[in-house]
Order: C-alpha cells, then structure tokens, then sequence
C-alpha cells in the first residue's frame, strides 16, 4: 500500500474519524500527497479507488458551497486495522 494512503488511513483511525465524524477529503489528501512525484500521486489514485468501498463519502454544506467529506466505514473497521497492521 502507498504510504500517503497508509498515512490517510491512519489519520482517520486515530482522530476517529469513523461513522458521523468526517474530515474534508480535499485537504486530507492534498496534506498527504504534497511531496509525492506525479507518478506516486498517480499510484494513489488507483489505490484509492479500490479503497472506496471502506470509506463514507459525502457532500457536505460549509460556508464557500459544498464540499466531500471522508469518514471510515464502521462496518470496516476491523478490516481497515488489518490492512495498516500488515504495513
């Protein structure tokens, strides 16, 4: 797993991110991915994608229009705490 996705994961999992709780999902990945190279950011994006499914993602109401928040799936929590055990 690339480790800005490893280190997104983590972030959640510890601040506790899960269920209700979101974080904006543009300034969660633009603060992890900033000192990739554009082929490791590009790698992030295809992981991305097939991590979705953990993730809740929603559009949010915030004061400059609308923006998509990030929580984990409680229901894959276990899972998503394996996966980062394993790195």
């Amino acid at each position: 797993m690339n480790k800005a996705l490893t280190a997104c994961l983590t972030f959640l999992v510890n601040k506790r991110y899960i269920g209700g709780k979101h974080f904006p999902e543009k300034i969660l990945i633009k603060s992890r991915t900033k000192w990739l190279t554009k082929k490791e950011v590009r790698e992030f994006d295809k992981e991305y994608k097939k991590i979705k499914p953990y993730l809740i993602r929603l559009k949010k109401r915030t004061r400059k229009g609308s923006s998509w928040h990030i929580s984990i799936n409680p229901k894959c929590l276990p899972e998503i705490e394996k996966l980062l055990e394993l790195e």
